[in-house]
């Protein structure tokens, strides 16, 4: 076997090893130094046995010297790391070096290893640098590998000398860098599924601070930063058993992946937590676990990263000195912008200090100074039970949380400790993740986002999208117990029980613990049971039925504290992620406030008489077709129509349906489409001759054009007439809606007549249709059937991860069962999928017998799988 293949076979062996004895271990730091120190083995051996001289003098006609840069260059080189080489010459290389670098090079392709290189004098390499940032960085962790060691020292000095002389014009690419850093990947998703180099708080953030450090404050690295007094508070030891955490996953990431994989990705979430040691317990998943501990590694790296170039630049570029805002504290004062401490004050004033620091910061729209920050840890850490004792220290705590007008304040209260502090159970959700794509924020950072977008909604910031929030907020009567509410809304959660009910009982020890009146507690703590309430009903049940909207007034009593039901159901869906807060589900939840709001205003909790209701809607269409059409076709229609109909349809639509059913002819069906405002929906108001199967039909052929049911109202009239109302998405490509309509109305009308093979064409959509990612998040497989509900209908309530087409399914299965679906609420996200249907059997009654009950689940829940 040729040497070169003998090299290549060696560094396999090594590599193989490395990986089964010290990655297996969950080694710390040794295998990216063990790596590290393999692959300037295996690199020097193919450079000597190429030809290069184990010396070369500076003044050789081929002096040269290979660098390892980037993360190779600072010993932190992962299993799937690009490997970057630079070789940096003096003059012209003759054609023997050129052959022996590229004979050198080759074989690192064979090592099947991503290579980056590049051949460069040391005047094009710092001409370089100066134009391409990424190439300057690299180059700034460059490390000697081999070659003409005088000849490295000599470029590193001119290379160090000429960024240092112009390190004031560096600092521009510096910022414009991490801007642009942060723009991408400080997004939701990436919060889902966190980028652990280049996402905030990953070890990029560790780099950058490395970089500033070199380059203005002279540090060989990171560690010498402490040698500054404005640094001395800096928790380096912390920060490095981070840095040891995200390489350890990150060097698992690319063994997992078997390439350079950065972004961790749900369903690698679950792997590596069994790999690297998590187990399930009975609160919390191993996945859980794991994610917890990494939003713990990456705040804490993305806050020092914040303090320190807020520190750096306070020094580097300082700010022009202006007026300063006054403090309504003698022992504070407003520096370069941000609330400082004077030295020696906190002896002298106590510990509360802190806090009104804090309140000044949240009340000025400020930030603190670091040595502020830092001084704020230590004084909790150490001085924390007397500042839980002091009635003053709870008053200010309060007041900043009761009145939150800058986000940064409250997060930062949240970082060092405070709201930990007085309230020790909110310790128990911080760094808390939910697994999937649902939640995008861990659960502390949730509840301050909520308390955020509240702040927000009273500043009128979200005006363009419903102007009526802010008019609510403006009449509430206590706006401080929405954002108690706000702020402990998940404070349940992490304890394997109903977090609602769990967060009640929580909430009322709280607040009575930091100074909150018996009765106000109470009314926060019942806020904290019932917020998702309004998601859940306006979300899974039929707001046409008056008795699910009395049910609602009944449990919320007064309309303030529906106000503030709302406004937090609102905050919480926004705070939560784009699968909580879209267009239609605030259609929904609106459409049940407005209705719940008018029982509550005129009083009265019974229903409304359903008899002058439905006389009342018979009149108006009477009228409204007199002259016409024949009063006695208008008078036989009506009698055919279900009494339910006149409750349940808006008299609009009722028209339409009565105009398409008396001109229907030869038609077989006849259908009128609105497109919704304030939602991406389309409203199907259909007239056809029922027949068996019509709901799976109508399912079937919307889902083989791309267009999901979110909810269905079906009538059928005593003549074979349909009176139904859908509500679907909208037809993917906007260009081309009306074709698209005319193609589906096509469709259905060969469904109906039996010419469309659908269940061929839906199986054969289904398999060319990807399958979708398992994320971790343990969705189980549900039926729960009703009869409390309505008094009319037996609903069914379906829960099951996400299934392509399974609507279709399951409405054929339910009508294999001998079920009438007379109403349908569907949702389907990539993850999840809920179905609520209102049912009866053949002869229009509920579904009472215990054995039936059980067979309808039975059926269900193996179609579900």
């Amino acid at each position: 076997m040729p040497v070169q293949e003998q090299l290549v076979q060696g560094f396999f062996d090594s590599r193989k090893a490395l990986i089964d004895q010290d990655l297996s271990q969950n080694a710390n730091l040794s295998v990216v130094r063990k790596y590290t120190f393999l692959m300037d083995q295996f690199i020097r051996s193919l450079f000597r046995h190429a030809g290069l001289a184990e010396e070369i003098s500076a003044a050789s006609q081929d002096t040269v010297a290979v660098m390892a840069l980037g993360s190779y260059g600072r010993r932190e080189l992962c299993l799937g790391s690009d490997v970057d080489l630079m070789v940096i010459h003096q003059g012209k290389l003759s054609q023997q070096m050129s052959d022996i670098i590229a004979r050198s090079i080759y074989p690192l392709w064979d090592a099947k290893l991503e290579v980056g290189h590049s051949i460069l004098t040391v005047q094009e390499c710092i001409r370089l640098c100066a134009n391409d940032f990424r190439v300057l960085t690299s180059v700034m962790d460059g490390r000697f590998l081999l070659g003409s060691q005088p000849f490295f020292l000599l470029f590193e000095e001119a290379f160090w000398s000429k960024l240092i002389r112009e390190k004031n014009s560096f600092l521009k690419q510096f910022l414009i860098y991490n801007a642009k850093r942060s723009e991408k990947f400080h997004t939701e998703a990436y919060l889902v599924e966190p980028d652990i180099k280049e996402g905030s708080g990953g070890l990029r953030d560790l780099h950058f601070m490395s970089w500033m450090a070199k380059l203005y404050f002279n540090c060989k690295n990171l560690a010498q930063i402490k040698k500054f007094a404005v640094f001395s508070y800096f928790e380096f030891d912390d920060l490095v058993s981070s840095a040891i955490f995200l390489l350890r996953l990150r060097n698992h990431l690319h063994a997992l992946t078997g390439r350079k994989e950065d972004r961790l990705y749900l369903p690698y979430q679950q792997t590596l937590s069994k790999k690297l040691g998590y187990e399930d317990g009975p609160n919390m998943l191993a996945a859980e676990k794991f994610m917890r501990d990494i939003h713990l590694h990456i705040n804490r790296i993305h806050y020092s990263h914040e303090e320190f170039i807020s520190k750096s630049l306070e020094i580097i570029d300082p700010l022009p000195h202006g007026p300063a805002p006054h403090t309504s504290e003698t022992a504070l004062r407003v520096k370069k912008g941000n609330i400082i401490i004077e030295k020696g004050r906190v002896s002298e004033k106590g510990p509360t200090l802190i806090l009104k620091a804090f309140n000044e910061g949240n009340r000025l729209g400020l930030f603190l100074d670091s040595e502020t920050i830092w001084e704020s840890k230590k004084i909790i850490q150490t001085r924390g039970e007397e500042l839980v004792n002091s009635t003053d220290a709870k008053k200010i705590f309060l007041k900043i949380i009761l009145n939150p007008k800058s986000p940064k304040i409250i997060r930062l209260s949240l970082e060092v400790g405070l709201i930990g502090l007085f309230i020790p159970e909110f310790n128990n959700i911080r760094n808390l993740a939910e697994l999937g794509y649902y939640h995008v924020e861990t659960v502390d950072l949730h509840s301050i986002r909520t308390i955020e977008i509240l702040n927000s909604i009273s500043m009128g910031y979200y005006d363009d999208r419903s102007p009526l929030l802010r008019k609510i907020f403006q009449v509430i009567n206590n706006p401080e117990f929405i954002y108690l509410a706000a702020l402990l809304h998940d404070i349940g959660k992490g304890y394997g029980v109903d977090h609602c009910l769990k967060g009640e009982l929580l909430t009322r020890d709280i607040l009575v613990r930091i100074g909150v009146s018996d009765d106000d507690a109470l009314t926060v703590s019942l806020l904290v049971k019932n917020h998702l309430l309004l998601a859940h009903i306006s979300q899974h049940r039929n707001l046409n039925d008056e008795k699910t909207c009395v049910q609602v007034a009944e449990s919320i009593h007064n309309e303030d504290f529906l106000n503030m039901l709302l406004l937090l159901t609102v905050a919480d869906s926004l705070a939560t992620g784009p699968a909580a807060r879209g267009d239609w589900k605030m259609t929904l939840l609106m459409e049940l406030f407005f209705k719940v709001r008018r029982i509550l205003k005129s009083g009265v909790f019974a229903t409304a008489d359903a008899t002058r209701v439905i006389e009342d809607k018979k009149r108006f269409v009477r009228e409204s077709l007199k002259g016409r059409y024949q009063t006695d076709e208008v008078l036989n229609m009506i009698d055919q129509v279900p009494s339910r109909y006149f409750l349940n349809i808006t008299p609009l639509n009722m028209l339409r349906h009565f105009e398409m059913a008396l001109t229907m002819g030869e038609d077989r069906l006849r259908w009128h489409l609105e497109k919704l405002k304030g939602a991406p929906v389309t409203r199907i108001v259909l007239c056809t001759y029922d027949r068996p199967g019509l709901f799976s039909k109508m399912v079937g052929v919307l889902f083989l054009n791309n267009i999901t049911v979110l909810s269905a109202n079906i009538f059928t009239l005593k003549n074979g007439l349909a009176f139904d109302v859908y509500e679907v998405t909208n037809p993917l490509d906007p260009y081309s809606e009306e074709e698209r309509w005319k193609k589906i109305h096509k469709e259905i009308n060969q469904s109906l007549s039996g010419d469309l093979p659908l269940d061929d064409l839906i199986e054969k959509k289904g398999r060319a249709m990807p399958v979708p990612e398992k994320s971790g998040r343990i969705i189980p497989r549900e039926v729960n059937i009703d009869n409390d509900v309505s008094d009319f209908f037996t609903v069914i309530e379906v829960r099951s991860p996400s299934v392509v087409g399974l609507l279709y399914e399951l409405a054929k299965r339910m009508f294999s069962l001998g079920l009438n679906i007379r109403f349908a609420r569907f949702y389907r996200d990539k993850e999840y999928m809920s179905g609520d249907f209102y049912v009866r059997d053949s002869l229009a009654q509920k579904i009472h017998d215990p054995e039936r009950i059980s067979r309808i689940r039975q059926g269900i829940i193996e179609l579900l799988g």
